[in-house]
Formats: structure tokens, sequence, C-alpha cells
């Protein structure tokens, strides 16, 4: 059974900060199907500052007083699970 993937509607870029936002070094590596072997498309590749940016806005997502520290656990998954 061969499933066909719309690519244009898969999203590529990194997840920082509540936004997708392409990587600072504007590096991006090849997803291939296991099965096929074939290039299912190219998604940004993060690098030590993306890194740093993402582990600066964890940190900030929990600081006392924040939305999200402030949500139950379900709640925190249902938007996870939006993604």
């Amino acid at each position: 059974m061969t499933t066909t993937v719309d690519t244009s509607k898969l999203e590529t870029r990194l997840f920082i900060n509540n936004e997708f936002v392409n990587s600072v070094a504007g590096k991006t590596f090849e997803t291939v199907n296991p099965a096929t072997e074939e290039v299912v498309c190219s998604v940004q590749e993060a690098g030590p500052e993306d890194v740093d940016k993402a582990v600066a806005a964890a940190k900030a997502a929990f600081e006392v007083g924040s939305p999200w520290r402030n949500l139950n656990g379900s709640d925190r998954r249902d938007l996870m699970l939006k993604l």
C-alpha cells in the first residue's frame, strides 16, 4: 500500500516560543520515508542558537504567574496535541 503525502501542507519550520520559525543558520535536512527511501521533505535544522532560544522560551513559560504554568496537565496536553 502506497500513501501519498501532500508535502505542501507539512510544517517544516522549528516551533519555538509558540511560533513556527526558520533556523537561525537557515540549514535544512531531508526527511526520508524508511519504507520507500523516498525524500518526504526538507525540514529546518536546529543549531545551537535555536536550541538556546527554545530553552529560554521553555524556562519563561514556567515562570511564576505565566499562563502555561497555570494550566493543568490536561489542558497542556490538549494544546500540545493541536501541534
